[in-house]
């Protein structure tokens, strides 16, 4: 979706502002270097309303929480959320220079997060280092909660090709899966099957990728301090992010 398509959605009177990012359901546009503003976009079947009511939902109950982007107010304009950098981008640019002390934090940190998102009976339904900001002190925080199932209720998003647990709808259960192949990103600075981008395109992946885990072949992860929880996660290990907290913590 290019910038002329949302742009109609803009409220009467409101200024125009510089287009950050756009998806299925919202279009984020810049603020200035604190904050962003997050709008629906307006679609036939109201895909992007019903996932702005319950951004805005979540974000409610969610609150205050050092893991979590910050929710500014909601106004007839948008959503003002806390602007960081995607972490994917982080560590995509700055991958070499990341130090593992850095690296474990954020994975304790992920943890917390999620942690805390289950405590307050919403499942995120999209975890990956793309919907997670680096904050102006290099701490990571949750973004996105557009597509979330709050007190039980279906999810409207699902996960990446690189995080998706095979057969599952979104639940606690696949939430700790895809902090698996998170937990994989932040240590390796590369997605799980990551080479399979260079050669598959894109339903080819998704296909490829869910047989693998499918099939427990998973990616090496024998040099990494988190490599048995990442498998712990992939496997369905845990019952719950306290476990998941609790190892992740040990290794820190």
């Amino acid at each position: 979706m290019d910038k002329t398509s949302i742009e109609p959605s803009t409220p009467s009177g409101q200024p125009r502002r510089s287009l950050i990012a756009v998806g299925a359901a919202s279009a984020i546009f810049a603020i200035d270097s604190d904050f962003v503003l997050k709008r629906h976009v307006n679609s036939p079947d109201n895909f992007g309303v019903m996932a702005y009511n319950i951004e805005i939902r979540a974000y409610e109950r969610l609150g205050n929480h050092p893991q979590i982007a910050n929710c500014r107010e909601v106004t007839d304009d948008g959503i003002i959320l806390e602007r960081g950098e995607c972490l994917r981008r982080t560590i995509q640019s700055k991958g070499p220079t990341i130090t593992m002390q850095t690296r474990l934090r954020w994975a304790r940190e992920a943890a917390e997060g999620l942690r805390y998102i289950h405590q307050q009976n919403i499942v995120h339904a999209d975890i990956g280092c793309h919907n997670l900001i680096v904050d102006r002190l290099g701490h990571i925080k949750f973004i996105d909660f557009g597509g979330s199932g709050i007190d039980g209720e279906a999810a409207l998003v699902c996960y990446e090709w690189c995080s998706y647990k095979p057969g599952s709808e979104p639940d606690i259960k696949t939430d700790i899966f895809a902090l698996g192949s998170t937990l994989f990103e932040i240590e390796s600075s590369k997605k799980p099957y990551h080479e399979l981008e260079e050669t598959l395109d894109f339903r080819q992946l998704g296909r490829r990728v869910e047989h693998l885990f499918t099939l427990r072949q998973y990616p090496s992860v024998d040099m990494l301090i988190l490599g048995h929880i990442i498998v712990r996660c992939w496997d369905g290990y845990y019952g719950s992010m306290d476990e998941v907290w609790s190892d992740i913590d040990a290794c820190s």
